[in-house]
């Protein structure tokens, strides 16, 4: 269904079982649509949006919305149970952060509301302004803080890293709040040893304005996909002009990675991510991940909720660099594999794309989708001037044996 997100702001979210008896679905003052998350167990299974005209939603249709919008998980035969782990593994938990300790409490009490818990949680602070998330994260006892002066996520995400004890690492943001049960719903694909990364689900925490309903209802959010997928390296083989949708495997906001796998392909690019190029740290890891062989393991059981950008400035902002750093990501990819793909994506396919979302949002009189474009249009086209810098030789940085044991490397 397409959805005009500036119909829909502020959005409610209504999550709805299965198996709980069905309710009536309405709108509360103020609110212009229902985004409905339907779930079996810990599990989304299906959605639905629900605009101002359609709503409320009497108990007696509430079977039926909920029926058609878990239709695919309720035709699929049901998966066995996953084997029960005798020995899980020892997980640790990095979230990078940086002035934002408002989001930084609301996320590590999420946190140390999980049970089973991990073994531990570092805080990196990345070139903070204030003391603010040092003070936040005294507040909780399990909680490790490190401070990082050099500014971008991907050195962040590195030096949390080297601090870690697990054979785990898994990353999460300080603008989103996991489930009580996300390290048991991690722990759990790891029971394969060719798994090498898990990712899972990263679903809205608030769709209260404008900025956040065209984040997820525009631009697509973090994805939306309900099955369970694996990825290895017959991903990453296309015909000579597609480059890999490798974002496809999930999102750095819900990720975690094995550390003999991190330690075999590298950390994490330092030229890429926020306070870089702008993202896709986490998407070109997993393309190394995928070259050398490792397995990428996708689970929509793995949930996690974010808070979107709630303003159009910084909304505006994380468009252009996102944009701007997938494109420099591609260049990356081009100098690993030398594939063309990486350039036909980055020259043509996707400046073509935006040009042509933009005429047709001009044609239309749609001035809100207008303004998203030329700022993904002007990512997009910053994208080869700053992969100069690329030029330089470059190696990721290493993660040393000795990095999480106190053991000489």
């Amino acid at each position: 269904m397409t959805v005009d997100a500036a119909q829909l702001a502020p959005c409610g979210i209504r999550h709805l079982s299965l198996d709980a008896p069905p309710l009536p679905l309405k709108p509360a003052p103020g609110e212009n649509g229902l985004y409905v998350v339907v779930w079996d167990d810990a599990r989304p299974v299906g959605y639905r949006v629900l605009v101002r005209s359609e709503l409320p939603v009497p108990a007696a249709a509430v079977a039926t919305l909920v029926a058609d919008a878990a239709g695919a998980h309720l035709a699929a035969p049901k998966p066995p149970a996953p084997p029960r782990q005798n020995d899980p593994p020892m997980i640790s938990v990095v979230v990078c952060t940086r002035d934002r300790p408002d989001d930084l409490r609301r996320c590590l009490a999420a946190l140390d509301a999980c049970e089973p818990g991990p073994a531990e949680i570092i805080v990196v602070d990345n070139a903070p302004s204030t003391d603010g998330a040092m003070a936040v994260a005294r507040e909780f006892s399990q909680v490790r803080y490190l401070r990082e002066s050099q500014p971008g996520l991907s050195h962040a995400r590195n030096t949390g890293a080297r601090a870690t004890t697990g054979e785990v690492i898994a990353y999460t943001d300080d603008d989103v709040e996991v489930r009580p049960d996300w390290i048991v719903a991690l722990a759990r694909p790891f029971a394969d040893p060719a798994v090498a990364c898990v990712t899972g689900i990263v679903i809205p925490a608030d769709l209260g304005s404008a900025a956040a309903c065209t984040f997820e209802f525009d631009i697509g959010g973090f994805g939306r996909e309900l099955a369970v997928r694996r990825f290895d390296a017959s991903f990453l083989r296309r015909k000579w002009w597609q480059s890999p949708d490798v974002w496809q495997i999930g999102a750095g906001a819900n990720m975690a990675i094995r550390r003999s796998a991190l330690a075999s392909v590298g950390l994490f690019d330092t030229r890429l991510g926020a306070g870089a190029s702008g993202c896709s740290e986490d998407s070109e890891l997993w393309f190394r991940l995928l070259r050398a062989g490792h397995l990428c393991h996708y689970d929509p059981g793995v949930v996690v909720f974010h808070h979107h950008r709630a303003d159009r400035k910084s909304l505006f902002r994380q468009l252009k660099s996102y944009a701007r750093g997938h494109v420099v990501a591609l260049f990356v990819q081009f100098g690993q594999d030398r594939q063309p793909s990486h350039l036909v994506r980055a020259f043509a396919i996707m400046p073509f794309y935006y040009l042509r979302s933009g005429l047709r949002a001009w044609r239309h009189g749609d001035h809100a989708k207008l303004g998203v474009v030329l700022q993904q249009l002007k990512g997009c086209l910053a994208g080869p001037s700053y992969a100069l810098r690329l030029l330089r030789p470059y190696s990721p940085p290493r993660l040393a044996r000795g990095d999480h044991t106190g053991e000489a490397p």
